[in-house]
């Protein structure tokens, strides 16, 4: 490692400095451990699963649940590491206008986060929008927009897109 070797380079360097050079060898120590220190901390910084900033690129997942019980849909979810995760959605609201279906659901993504998610179903295409929040877990308060489409009619299954965004990127009003 050269991190060593410029430790012992510094620690020999203090006895040919004279007595009053001693305080800038220290300074000079502290300020490499000061380094050392920040250099150990970035890989756990790294591994956080927070979205920073609105410039943020959104997280996506890929989905595919069918319909397991009354206002139950059940599948898996690959997120960005490609892993697939268990996905539970319930129905909590329905209310029914012409060809319209208004919706709030909420999203269990794993261990990895639980979305309140509100939007429409489109009972003639079969498309789903929602947008929403994430409530618990990693991600809380980042904005969520889903995208389905229905690909079963007879056993109500859907796939699409979940895009979990930094909480700042943009507004749901």
């Amino acid at each position: 490692m050269a991190a060593a070797p410029m430790f012992q380079e510094i620690v020999t360097k203090q006895w040919r400095f004279e007595e009053g050079m001693t305080m800038r060898l220290q300074r000079s120590v502290r300020r490499w451990l000061s380094v050392a220190a920040l250099a150990a901390t970035i890989p756990v910084a790294l591994s956080q699963p927070a979205l920073a900033g609105p410039n943020a690129a959104p997280r996506i997942w890929t989905f595919e649940k069918c319909e397991v019980g009354v206002g139950v849909w059940q599948g898996t979810a690959k997120g960005p590491n490609g892993i697939p995760e268990p996905l539970e959605t319930r129905l909590i609201s329905l209310r029914a206008t012409d060809d319209v279906l208004h919706v709030e659901f909420n999203w269990r993504v794993g261990n990895t986060y639980l979305a309140e998610l509100s939007g429409t179903l489109n009972t003639s295409t079969g498309a789903v929008v929602m947008n929403g929040r994430v409530a618990e877990g990693s991600y809380e308060g980042s904005r969520v927009h889903e995208e389905g489409q229905l690909t079963d009619g007879s056993s109500s299954c859907f796939s699409g897109t979940i895009r979990v965004l930094p909480a700042d990127s943009w507004r749901m009003d």
